[in-house]
């Protein structure tokens, strides 16, 4: 597909996926907010076979270059069956979307996704997710004071510009909540805790490491029935569910993955890590070297925040406060930990009870903005 003076061209093979990985790196390198990727797990995550996400979904990534062949962008244009079949439609999806400052270059690209997409039979466009909800989702359109916490997208602010010119429109929001020491150490939300606590007689466990894989059947388990009614979600497979569990698991800790039982049943959990971001911040995109710096003495990177990524309760047991009693143990030990701040995120913008919650009980404030684009293909 050729537009004016960009060029989109498919990408293939280890020299395309390193090219489309370096791009990046090339994007942002006078950008002081940005954390670049870890290379390795990029990727045999870009590429086709070498994650489990392929064994449910196509996946075509894209090069736009200028006149005289630079490339300027790229996108990754996505079929996930999985999303399809468990939403009954026809929903294509983009993502790893980055570019120059071209309306051009973004119009290229989202059209040769929408194409590639269109011609397996999708309706609509969807993105930017990287593959999924599952993984990285969004694209930052609030916050662009503070670099991201692990897991999470990074972009300029025109980006949206970008997008809306070339006909995209909000499908959904997600935020980020940012709570600081002060808040973290505040006594009534430890006295909810404990009412909770009291009054649904639950007990709230560490994870078991030495048991790791039934923790994480279980964890999947609770995960896959919290998440089903949310917009966009997919439920993982094992084999996808194992592999960001043997990911996170050099940076789990622990007091950070809470199991709530009552009578001896698994109810809820939640996982946090520390903000490895700070570590991987500098390091080229090597594993070797942000890991080193995060976990070897002397430590050179000491993280001073952390991220709750995952929170669910059955719903059996919802309304009863087991939120409250997850983030208490989490708060208290990034506490003692020396932990002067927390990201919880995301969190879908309709979802009013986990943000009363986090709003009215815990303090916490959206501080950032992700936000979901889509448009309809038209045949």
């Amino acid at each position: 597909m050729a537009s004016g003076q960009v060029r989109i061209e498919p990408v293939s093979g280890r020299s395309g996926i390193d090219e489309f990985i370096d791009l990046q790196f090339r994007l942002y390198r006078d950008d002081p907010l940005w954390v670049e990727p870890l290379k390795h797990p990029l990727r045999k995550l870009l590429t086709p076979g070498q994650h489990p996400f392929f064994e449910h979904a196509e996946v075509q990534h894209f090069m736009a270059r200028d006149s005289s062949g630079s490339a300027v962008g790229r996108v990754s244009a996505v079929v996930n069956r999985a999303h399809n079949e468990y939403h009954s439609d026809s929903t294509g999806f983009f993502g790893f979307l980055e570019g120059v400052r071209d309306r051009e270059v973004f119009a290229g690209l989202l059209d040769a996704a929408a194409e590639w997409v269109g011609a397996r039979g999708m309706d609509s466009l969807r993105g930017p997710v990287n593959y999924s909800t599952n993984e990285e989702t969004g694209l930052l359109v609030k916050g662009f004071d503070s670099s991201p916490v692990v897991m999470m997208t990074y972009n300029p602010r025109w980006y949206a510009e970008m997008l809306e010119q070339a006909g995209m429109t909000k499908a959904a929001d997600l935020l980020a909540y940012r709570v600081d020491r002060d808040t973290l150490r505040s006594e009534r939300f430890g006295r909810i805790a404990k009412l909770v606590s009291k009054r649904s007689g639950a007990v709230c466990r560490p994870m078991d490491m030495r048991h790791f894989r039934e923790e994480v059947a279980i964890i999947r388990s609770i995960y896959n029935e919290c998440w089903k009614h949310n917009w966009g979600f997919v439920p993982m497979t094992d084999r996808e569910f194992d592999q960001m569990s043997r990911e996170l698991r050099t940076v789990l800790i622990p007091d950070f993955a809470p199991i709530v039982e009552v009578a001896g049943e698994p109810v809820a959990f939640a996982a946090a890590v520390a903000d490895a971001n700070q570590a991987v911040r500098g390091s080229g995109g090597s594993m070797l070297r942000a890991l080193l710096r995060l976990k070897v003495p002397p430590f050179r990177v000491r993280p001073d925040g952390m991220r709750v990524l995952l929170l669910g309760v059955r719903e059996s047991h919802r309304r009863s406060g087991l939120e409250c009693l997850l983030i208490d143990r989490i708060v208290g030990a990034g506490l003692g930990r020396g932990y002067d701040w927390a990201e919880l995120s995301w969190v879908l913008e309709q979802n009013t009870a986990m943000r009363s919650i986090l709003e009215n009980d815990l303090g916490a404030v959206p501080y950032k903005t992700y936000r979901i684009y889509e448009r309809p293909i038209r045949s």
